[in-house]
């Protein structure tokens, strides 16, 4: 347990170090780290106050209507870099009814599930962290999807890649990079209680 705690504060240390960069960053990479901040910050690990303030600084940099939206390393629109943002602003302390926030969901909603599984990724937790009928829309469609589109003979049986191959990374990646997302994908539920129950709201990072 000892080591596993080290790990962790050296890893949360190491991303520390990042947010100098970050201005110069795509809204990709900021999306992972903090992920890692947010979960270490839940496991009541140190997280500087600094590098949260640097991600809202970076995120605001790339927004467009008033957050709703995300671009990569500038402002703008895109399915995926905005799923990114959306998430980011979660974990930095959006409440659920924040006006941005819900127009980037229903904007989200209405545009997957797709073949893209990295907007499908990120989508599809911020459907389940908002909970409701959206949620469960998406997850019935995106569960149907999946299981169609699983390899189901030869040595490629119970991958992906044939179907969901449209977006962001996947034919340079191939089909380990499409089993992995879309495995993460299904995990979502089980990895991830909704952030806005008690537990995640009541440990905002503190800027």
């Amino acid at each position: 347990m000892a080591n596993a705690h080290m790990a962790w504060t050296r890893a949360l240390e190491r991303i520390a170090v990042v947010p100098h960069r970050w201005p110069s960053s795509p809204s990709s990479a900021v999306g992972w780290q903090l992920m890692a901040l947010k979960s270490g910050h839940m496991a009541f690990l140190q997280v500087s106050p600094l590098t949260i303030k640097k991600a809202v600084e970076f995120l605001n940099t790339v927004q467009q209507d008033d957050g709703a939206t995300y671009g990569y390393d500038v402002p703008g629109n895109g399915a995926g870099t905005s799923a990114v943002g959306l998430l980011c602003r979660m974990y930095l302390g959006w409440k659920k009814d924040h006006p941005a926030l819900q127009r980037g969901v229903d904007r989200l909603a209405k545009m997957g599930p797709s073949k893209d599984l990295y907007f499908d990724y990120y989508a599809t937790q911020i459907l389940h962290h908002v909970e409701g009928d959206r949620w469960v829309s998406w997850n019935t469609r995106m569960r149907d999807m999946l299981v169609k589109e699983q390899a189901k003979k030869g040595h490629e049986a119970g991958s992906w890649y044939d179907g969901v191959d449209g977006g962001h990374g996947a034919h340079a990646a191939g089909r380990l990079y499409c089993t992995s997302l879309a495995t993460m994908i299904l995990e979502v539920y089980y990895r991830h209680l909704p952030i806005y129950g008690k537990g995640s709201v009541d440990e905002d990072f503190k800027e």
